[in-house]
């Protein structure tokens, strides 16, 4: 009831400054679902706004109920670079969301405008919605639940690159073309790369937290190979996105290469890591990595795919292996004894 009634107030919150913005920015003139200076525009980053200050807020009061004082430098660190990597994550995904939405409904309704006061009123209705769920997310955030928004990142993120790219064949060389050049595509796309690298991070935390609550005392060593395996794979993940392939392309393919080498190792190795998954998800990683090999002989020595095809077959297979894996912990750990956020 008390996180019921926090997502409330913070919509009302965001619903008054909302419409206040509108009221604003719209004076004097209809405005548009879609385009500059929208309904759309507006809402997106008011509802981002919304979104980040109500995720920020609840996800810090989770960690302060849920953890012991005092606490170390180190933690305090790791707090700060998890709240952040979350939190403009979740503002990412529901700017770019909302936008699209107001895109499409722009498509169905051609020519089709808001009077002031009314666009003033959808702009914070948007806004609080954005505020509202997002403070229930926060409020019981879940290790499941950050592989989610990972996923929701990448799959908004790449889309909305695609979307705007200025390059309309840009799918005729590979991914790392979206992050080349100037403008809104290669930003997004760039700062997309960037943040999923902090969320597979910070997911790290929340989902070796699980594994050692399920593992016998003896495994810690192999949890701490984990850890920093996948800190590992975050780290490659963000410095694809940090060097971009117009300012430095053969350091850009070397992270980008050695990447999907450590994340293919990964699945191989997650039977030895984590002994006590079960057998449906080890023929899982069987399938995955099949599957990553047959793709990379398509492209190579046979020539059915191109680069863009390969990297695009590839990066779904490792998200989905990715997205498995942390739903097998899940489901063990809501079968035996659910852990809290991250350990110390």
């Amino acid at each position: 009831m008390a996180a019921e009634s926090r997502a409330l107030a913070f919509a009302f919150v965001a619903l008054v400054v909302g419409i206040v913005v509108g009221a604003f920015v719209f004076a004097g003139e209809p405005a548009a679902l879609s385009g500059a200076r929208s309904v759309g525009v507006t809402a997106a980053f008011l509802a981002g706004v919304s979104a980040g200050v109500a995720f920020a807020t609840n996800y810090l009061r989770l960690v302060r109920s849920t953890r012991p004082r005092p606490l170390s430098i180190g933690v305090r660190w790791r707090i700060g670079v998890d709240t952040v990597a979350l939190t403009v994550s979740a503002v990412i995904v529901v700017s770019l969301l909302t936008g699209t939405v107001f895109a499409v409904l722009q498509l169905a309704f051609r020519d089709f405008a808001l009077d002031p006061p009314a666009a003033a009123v959808v702009t914070g209705a948007v806004a609080a919605v954005a505020a509202y769920l997002l403070t229930g997310a926060a409020s019981q955030l879940t290790t499941r639940a950050i592989a989610n928004l990972l996923a929701m990142l990448l799959v908004s993120g790449g889309l909305a690159s695609m979307l705007s790219a200025r390059n309309t064949t840009w799918w005729q060389h590979n991914f790392s073309a979206l992050g080349s050049g100037d403008g809104f595509s290669p930003y997004t796309f760039n700062i997309t790369l960037v943040f999923a690298g902090l969320v597979i991070i910070t997911l790290t935390h929340h989902l070796t937290h699980d594994i050692q609550q399920l593992s016998a005392p003896d495994a810690t060593s192999r949890i701490r190979v984990l850890r920093a395996w996948l800190i590992t794979v975050g780290a490659l993940f963000a410095g694809v996105g940090m060097v971009s392939v117009d300012e430095a392309e053969p350091l850009h393919i070397v992270i980008a290469t050695t990447m999907s080498v450590a994340f293919a190792g990964l699945i191989a190795t997650s039977t030895w890591l984590v002994p006590w998954l079960p057998r449906s998800f080890t023929f899982v990683s069987v399938i995955v990595l099949a599957a990553f090999g047959v793709v990379a002989l398509l492209m190579w020595p046979i020539g059915y795919f191109n680069l863009t095809a390969m990297e695009l077959l590839s990066s779904i297979l490792l998200l989905t292996w990715l997205l498995l894996f942390v739903r097998a912990i899940a489901a063990t750990a809501d079968d035996d004894q659910p852990g809290g956020l991250m350990s110390d």
